[in-house]
């Protein structure tokens, strides 16, 4: 097994020594395949840098997480979970005898939560950290107030391929920042021609042509193909297979929601060429033996804050400069290598430079509670790596009220009894408030698939045809208070026929929204359960339902304006209009799910109210009688004189 004691990085063990020694803080710059992932956290337990504690990696992805312990354990001569480990969500690879574990960024933030102190911990390594994930920021503003407050000894190293290391310096004053040498070998860069793509192109069958074309010149290596997401990677893998010479190439997919063999087997060797179809979970940190070709399609699933369902989403976009070359040094790890990105050269130098901050482009309410969690006092003064807006600070924290996890007492905000429950929960607030309602009232499973339909695409298409929504009307019934209640109807139709295409098409169901749906109300169901709330396969009465997506989407309750229109109030002074294909348009109290600002040809901006459910008053009393002010208004009117 090589060691890795010939990577470029190694040679880097006196001045990182020193430094840490020194300052106890390191900005280290390493290109890629210097090694710094796997022997950076060797380096300093060989140097006995972190005394009897433990040396922590926190990595962006779980993929990495998981693959990187493997190869440190190898190096080693170790059993994984022993002197090497790893955790991340859902697993635990780790023991009272792990010195090097691998930890995905969230999980340092929840052990904040749980040990402000990060006792045992000596050293906290922040890899890929141009990556800007929140909570590679947060955790590191966290172990820079805990460092200078009560832990002069935890040492901090940050890591980066391509970091601007000017803004990390400034802001980990006093600190040292070290460069490695790089051994990376020249990798050939060829674009489309001008003129070639046009907006009706596929970006895999352009990755599968190119795949063939770069073969049929007798370009060297296996293949790595770049896709933003899993349905993407099928396509690809579908259209490669009808290629005439396919046979001999092993074609495997590469995605984090693989199972761990799943992954294994993508990467594991062959005697025939591999083409590895992934998404940007091998963009960084992992070297995978043999690739000498990248195939670049230039899109990336990227977390945003979605404004019309009020939570963070995943959405398709053109990847920046930076990352092209981030996934270009893929292919010269090993060997000389060759880099085709699906795109014309113009369009590359139009292209961001690097990508946003998250800070910058999410909403922030799941990581605000967190940091309560771990004893930030106040949010307004907390020690940014770089600042978020101050709307959508205010608007986050505005939700967490709303919700009833946080309380504002002379300008500090405090974590209420209930935030403390949402704490346990990994996922969005809204949704955890949601499933801790439905735990008291027994409809866990039913309000999960309610939490998924919110978060998915549309599971019901608009136009169908007239056939197709006479059928659906048939099956699925058209009555109820709850804009969610048939597409739930749809949604276990899907299932029960086990996504049947044909069957789902005559009831003009989008067949992948509904597995989405399934695979996000699974998820939902083993948090519910590994956080002990009851699970029950009944179909739950919809009432406590409506009360339970009310829970979790408190501030965008509305009122009907008057009956002879579906105008309606909102709360916190806002306006909309429901949505003229809801089921509720007669009742007077709704919960909003989704809303959309919609420009009209005049310019003049409309608010669409979709996903409605009715509510009673009374339970707005019941689960937010803080909220809840009776004003009564006296007017004088003057009589005039006729």
């Amino acid at each position: 097994m090589d060691c890795g004691h010939d990577l470029p990085v190694r040679a880097m063990g006196a001045a990182l020594a020193g430094a840490l020694k020194k300052e106890g803080r390191v900005v280290l710059k390493a290109t890629t395949g210097s090694g710094k992932s796997t022997q950076v956290p060797q380096m300093i337990l060989e140097q006995g840098l972190a005394g009897e504690g433990q040396i922590v990696i926190l990595q962006p992805r779980r993929l990495a997480t998981r693959l990187l312990a493997k190869r440190v354990a190898q190096e080693r001569g170790v059993a994984l979970g022993q002197e090497v480990g790893y955790q991340i969500r859902l697993e635990d690879r780790s023991s009272a005898a792990t010195r090097i574990l691998y930890l995905t960024e969230g999980i340092l933030l929840r052990k904040l939560v749980s040990d402000p102190d990060l006792k045992g911990i000596s050293v906290l390594i922040f890899d890929e950290f141009h990556e800007r994930h929140l909570y590679s920021d947060l955790s590191l503003a966290r172990a820079l107030e805990l460092q200078k407050s009560r832990r002069a000894d935890l040492k901090i190293v940050v890591m980066s391929a391509t970091l601007t290391t000017e803004l990390l310096s400034t802001y980990l004053n006093p600190c040292q920042v070290l460069e490695s040498e790089s051994r990376q070998f020249t990798v050939t860069e060829e674009y489309l021609p001008l003129g070639s793509v046009t907006e009706r192109d596929k970006v895999w069958d352009l990755a599968a042509q190119g795949v063939a074309d770069l073969i049929k010149r007798e370009v060297p290596g296996d293949v790595l193909v770049f896709m933003p997401g899993a349905y993407e990677i099928r396509k690809t893998i579908e259209t490669l297979r009808q290629y005439r010479n396919s046979e001999d190439w092993s074609i495997r997919p590469l995605y984090g929601e693989l199972s761990a063999a799943q992954q294994d087997e993508a990467l594991a060797d062959s005697e025939r060429r591999r083409v590895i179809v992934a998404t940007n979970v091998a963009e960084t940190s992992l070297t995978i033996p043999g690739i000498r070709i990248v195939v670049d399609g230039g899109l990336a699933r990227v977390a945003r804050f979605d404004s019309r369902r009020g939570i963070n989403t995943l959405m398709v976009e053109k990847i920046s400069q930076a990352s092209a070359e981030q996934r270009k040094g893929r292919a010269g790890r090993m060997d000389h290598g060759h880099c085709l990105r699906l795109w014309t050269q113009l369009d590359q130098e139009q292209r961001e430079i690097s990508d946003l901050p998250e800070v910058r482009r999410v909403e922030m309410s799941e990581a605000l509670l967190q940091l309560k969690g771990t004893g930030v006092k106040r949010l307004a003064e907390f020690n940014w790596v770089e600042r978020p807006g101050e709307q959508a600070l205010q608007k986050a924290l505005l939700l967490l009220q709303d919700l009833g996890a946080l309380s504002l007492e002379e300008g500090e905000e405090t974590l209420t009894d209930l935030g403390r429950e949402l704490l346990k929960f990994p996922m969005h607030p809204r949704y955890a408030r949601m499933l801790i309602e439905a735990g008291r009232h027994g409809c866990v499973a039913p309000v999960a698939a309610v939490a998924a339909l919110s978060q998915s695409k549309p599971i019901l298409r608009r136009r169908s045809g007239k056939q197709a929504e006479e059928k659906r009307e048939d099956v699925l019934g058209d009555e109820g208070a709850s804009d969610f209640f048939i597409q739930m109807r749809a949604w276990r139709f899907a299932v029960q026929n086990r996504f049947d295409f044909s069957r789902c098409e005559r009831m003009g169901i989008d067949v992948q929204a509904a597995r989405q749906v399934e695979e996000l109300a699974e998820s939902f169901r083993r948090l519910a359960e590994r956080s002990a709330l009851p699970l029950s396969e009944s179909a739950g009465d919809e009432a406590l339902i409506r009360k339970c997506v009310l829970a979790g989407f408190a501030d965008q309750v509305g009122r009907r304006q008057d009956q002879g229109s579906l105008r309606c109030h909102l709360v916190h002074g806002r306006k909309g209009e429901l949505a003229r294909e809801s089921v509720v348009r007669a009742e007077e109290f709704l919960v909003i799910t989704e809303i959309t600002e919609i420009q009209d040809g005049r310019g003049e901006v409309r608010t669409l109210l979709g996903q409605a459910s009715a509510i009673e008053k009374a339970w707005l009393e019941e689960l937010f009688p803080e909220a809840m002010k009776k004003q009564r208004e006296v007017f004088l009117m003057r009589a005039v004189a006729g």
